[in-house]
């Protein structure tokens, strides 16, 4: 195959870009995709109130994969977040029935927290968190 010249540029040079460029174009958009969650990724400690008033100490550990654990003394659950706006959505299972709701990133007396309300199966539920 014999290139064609035009001026510098050849039209396989030109073909070349083209597809390098739609190769790369995904990689550069997922590698963009978790910088809306860097806000929030690391460990949260903090208070999470239910639907009769009770509190329960809580961790949540956030991965820049858009996945989180919350753990406290009965149990541990895994699940994700949504960017919505400047906030996310949540959800994750507990005692087989499905958890929701939003948390927003806050500073306070230079402190990052997070703040969010939830429904539970039983209920909603508040969620105050810091790093």
């Amino acid at each position: 195959m014999r290139p064609i010249h035009f001026g510098r540029a050849t039209v396989i040079g030109m073909v070349a870009v083209a597809l390098l460029g739609a190769i790369l174009a995904p990689v550069v958009s997922a590698q963009s995709a978790p910088a809306a969650y860097t806000a929030v990724v690391g460990k949260w400690t903090g208070y999470v109130r239910g639907p009769a008033g009770e509190s329960a100490e809580t961790i949540w550990t956030i991965n820049p994969d858009r996945t989180f654990s919350v753990q406290n003394d009965r149990y541990t659950a895994i699940g994700s977040l949504k960017p919505r706006g400047a906030d996310y959505t949540f959800s994750y299972e507990w005692n087989s029935q499905t958890v929701t709701g939003t948390l927003a990133a806050q500073q306070s007396n230079g402190r990052s927290r997070l703040v969010g309300r939830g429904e539970m199966p039983n209920g909603p539920m508040d969620i105050a968190l810091t790093r």
